[in-house]
């Protein structure tokens, strides 16, 4: 009777510290739906459409950027890490560039309009055997040519040109040993079957308007994916700072354990074996905290290359804090409307569908490819020929010799087997992009459905990890006075531990699992820019129609650089 009582005595002084740890352990973790964790402020509205910008056009970021710092520590809030990737994030710097040079695709193929201009300076002398009295045993020429080229939306070519030469000789059949010759010419050149048209000459410019539209659906869902792929860093942040502490709380339920333990077997009121299995769990978890202070470094290096933070601010070896609680209000998801949504919103359709339009016109092309050449040459001009500059000046300038032609040139392969295959594998990949976009569509919904599935699931695991977290609490409780009496052992006890570990571990990650969930439903309709608060600023494309005769000659983005 005494050795139970006073075995009964110790087990009361450490059960009620025990259990007083161990209820202020679990009010903590059951409050985490309400409170935000340790060093965290309370979670923060989503802010309004815009209040982020980020800019498609290509440019240098910031060295560094600003961060708080508090006791050598960065904190960081999720809206602060989504803006600093979205100036430093080494993928979208590249996507920037790529954006811009896709742009300058347009002021490129507008170089179809360019007006060309030429000119030619040549000086000859010729000396040679005379074998006839109307040969010249010397002549020496100057030549000054000079003229335009420019094309016009239909394909055709419209030239100018201006000759001018001297000529001096000495053949005897000459009134003069020197004239001057000079003349205009005007031609025009058009395809009048084949390449005929705004559709065949200027595909190109098309092209690239096309790949420039493109390139600002590619540049939102870069931005989309960094965006998701920061959210998912900084939450598996928090997840392994807050999975540290729930290691952290094991461990002190082991050493409590092994306390106890160590006292009865001090007394005589427990078989010194006892003590070997409470050791052997302090040994365990010590091994948990190990593997999850390793798991906060390798999270921190994950956010820090998204954030493309600088090595050489000693950025890299500060610990990251997060101070945006994780727990956040559910939302209620309608699959049909969702599904609209995604239709409408994702880039990936968008960039789908200019493929398909751009598909179209290349059938298009092709079709107009089938038919034969026939073009069109006409010119028209003047010219003269005087004993100075100036008489023959006159004479063009007088149209007194003038002259004009025209031509038609028609040709066609009989077989036009060329043509035949070029059109045939448009249209079939046409169809072939049509059939894409089908699937693409296909693909949206499943994921949409796939996301508003894990939405409902993960915030369903939050309410089954809190029963299950009560449920542990209370079965230790349980094992704690089956212990007292004599009727349980330190290894029921480790074991009852770890399920109390392992709820409270299930019950942080239900709760990052519903904010990643968030993430992936938010991108997967398309909107987890607007629901971050990001507008993209995009100059669009030039307005090549209007710039076809265009003298500008404004700096373009990358001009100068080496």
């Amino acid at each position: 009777m005494k050795k139970t009582s006073v075995r009964s005595k110790t087990w009361q002084y450490r059960g009620a510290c025990l259990a007083l740890a161990s209820l202020l352990a679990a009010n903590a973790v059951q409050g985490q739906q309400a409170q935000p964790s340790q060093g965290a402020q309370p979670a923060p509205q989503a802010p309004p459409p815009g209040d982020i910008r980020v800019s498609t056009m290509a440019a240098q970021p910031p060295a560094t950027p600003e961060l708080e710092m508090k006791d050598d520590s960065v904190q960081l809030a999720l809206n602060q890490a989504v803006e600093i990737a979205l100036q430093q994030n080494l993928g979208i710097v590249i996507e920037r560039y790529a954006r811009t040079q896709r742009r300058l695709g347009i002021i490129q193929a507008l170089g179809i309009y360019d007006l060309v201009a030429d000119a030619t300076l040549q000086a000859t002398d010729e000396q040679q055997a005379v074998v006839a009295t109307t040969d010249a045993g010397s002549q020496n020429q100057q030549v000054f040519n000079f003229g335009f080229a420019q094309r016009i939306p239909t394909g055709g070519n419209v030239t100018f040109g201006w000759d001018n030469s001297r000529t001096e000789s000495n053949a005897r059949n000459r009134d003069t040993p020197t004239s001057f010759n000079s003349g205009f010419n005007f031609a025009y050149t058009q395809s009048l079957l084949q390449n005929f048209g705004r559709l065949a000459f200027e595909r190109n410019l098309v092209i690239a308007q096309t790949n420039s539209r493109i390139s600002r659906q590619e540049f939102e869902r870069i931005v989309t994916e960094t965006v998701q792929d920061v959210e998912n860093a900084y939450w598996n942040l928090v997840n392994a700072r807050e999975q540290l502490v729930v290691a952290q709380q094991s461990l002190a339920l082991a050493r409590e354990l092994n306390d106890r333990n160590r006292i009865q077997v001090e007394v005589g009121t427990l078989a010194p074996l006892e003590m070997v299995q409470s050791e052997a769990a302090i040994a365990t978890r010590d091994e948990d905290i190990i593997r999850a202070t390793s798991a906060i470094g390798d999270a921190e290096d994950e956010l820090r290359r998204l954030l493309n933070l600088p090595t050489t601010e000693g950025l890299w070896q500060k610990p990251i804090v997060p101070t945006t609680a994780p727990e956040t209000e559910r939302i209620s998801i309608d699959l049909a409307a969702a599904i609209n949504t995604a239709l409408e919103e994702r880039p990936e359709l968008r960039t789908q569908e200019l493929q398909l339009a751009q598909a179209q016109l290349d059938a298009e092309f092709f079709r107009h490819q089938l038919r034969p050449q026939l073009n069109l040459t006409a010119n028209y001009g003047n010219n003269g020929t005087g004993v100075g500059f100036q008489n023959a000046f006159n004479q063009v300038t007088g149209f007194d010799f003038r002259g004009w032609g025209i031509r038609l040139d028609f040709l066609y392969p009989i077989q036009n087997r060329t043509a035949r295959a070029q059109s045939a594998a448009a249209n079939l990949d046409f169809e072939r992009v049509r059939t894409l976009l089908d699937q693409q569509k296909t693909l949206i919904s499943t994921e949409v459905r796939r996301a508003a599935r894990a939405v409902d699931t993960a915030a369903k695991q939050i309410d089954a990890a809190r029963i299950s977290l009560e449920f542990q609490n209370k079965n230790l409780d349980a094992e704690r006075k089956r212990y007292e009496n004599g009727m349980s052992t330190s290894f029921q006890i480790t074991q009852i531990q770890d399920d109390l570990t392992q709820a409270r571990s299930r019950q942080v990650q239900a709760t990052i699992n519903y904010r990643t969930a968030l993430a992936e439903y938010y991108r997967s309709i398309g909107r987890l820019l607007e629901q971050q608060g990001i507008a993209v600023d995009d100059p669009g494309e030039p307005d090549w129609e209007a710039q076809r005769f265009s003298f500008s000659r404004a700096p373009l983005p990358g001009e100068g650089r080496r």
